[in-house]
């Protein structure tokens, strides 16, 4: 089942999917769903109403937004790929390397990155798998971490290479406003049955850019749940990035740099792909709220 958040006939509403392209409006179906956290409770009842959903309640999707809304936590891993801190020059990481990933960032597929060029032109993609949280999870072992995981959804964590250099931090250089398309939709764990075996890719202007799969990842999903849930107790609606691949402007001969009226495509197999334009113009910014 896919879960989105979209425009329709002037409105945004969460809508359903299940197997094929109709989609239902959950208003239309009696769910009040103002947030992530209340998205992932329902799931059981989302499934078990679409599949008795009458005809009126089909809605034709405009502009897929962003899907994550107001998540309790953004949680972000950095170099979790062994070839991304090969090109990016970086040691293996010994533990996983945890940041924000502020939901302000969060942006849907088709609005605008926007980078304010008095911060930066060094602006950078990277695909990433991203896994949503279904259930609170606390001390959880990596042989039960999945079963906590409501969905997934595909990433780009837009960065900043010179602020991440010059700052030595991620936070700011990976959590400008629109530096986080996220989606298209949240597709829901039982349609992904093995979360370490999916492709997934970016394409700057149709030019193939990165592609690799989830099973080279450096600390798999349910370590990462297990590593964090000892500490930090996630919640239902959280949110967790699980780091990118190889193939970055940054790791590439030039750094080709994201440019003015470029797209960038970031797919996810299954998952779908994010389409996202490129701007230095702030005035283009729209975020999504």
């Amino acid at each position: 089942m896919r879960i989105a958040r979209v425009t329709t006939a002037g409105d945004i509403v969460y809508a359903a999917s299940d197997g094929d392209d109709t989609w239902y409006s959950l208003s239309a179906l009696g769910f009040e769903l103002s947030d992530s956290a209340a998205v992932v409770q329902q799931i059981p009842a989302i499934r078990e109403r679409i599949a008795q959903a009458p005809a009126e309640a089909v809605v034709t999707p405009g502009e897929f937004l962003a899907p994550v809304v107001r998540p309790p936590k953004s949680l972000a891993i950095g170099r979790n790929y062994a070839l991304h801190v090969k090109e990016t020059g970086s040691d293996l990481p010994e533990k996983p390397v945890l940041f924000s990933k502020f939901p302000s960032s969060f942006i849907g597929s088709g609005e605008r990155i926007v980078a304010d060029n008095a911060y930066t032109e060094e602006v950078d993609y990277e695909v990433e798998l991203v896994v949503l949280i279904g259930r609170t999870a606390s001390a959880v072992s990596q042989d039960e971490a999945l079963d906590y995981v409501a969905g997934y959804l595909v990433g780009n964590d837009v960065s900043a290479r010179n602020r991440q250099r010059d700052d030595k931090q991620y936070d700011l250089a990976k959590g400008m406003d629109t530096f986080g398309p996220i989606g298209p939709w949240i597709t829901t764990a039982d349609a992904v049955p093995d979360p370490q075996d999916l492709d997934l890719s970016t394409t700057v202007d149709g030019e193939v850019r990165q592609s690799s799969n989830t099973r080279n990842m450096i600390f798999s999903i349910p370590f990462l749940i297990e590593y964090l849930s000892r500490v930090i107790t996630l919640e239902p609606g959280d949110v967790l990035w699980t780091g990118t691949p190889h193939g970055v402007a940054l790791g590439m001969e030039g750094t080709p740099f994201l440019r003015e009226g470029q797209t960038v495509t970031c797919e996810v197999e299954g998952l779908g792909a994010l389409v996202n334009p490129v701007s230095f113009d702030r005035s283009a910014a729209a975020v999504s709220v």
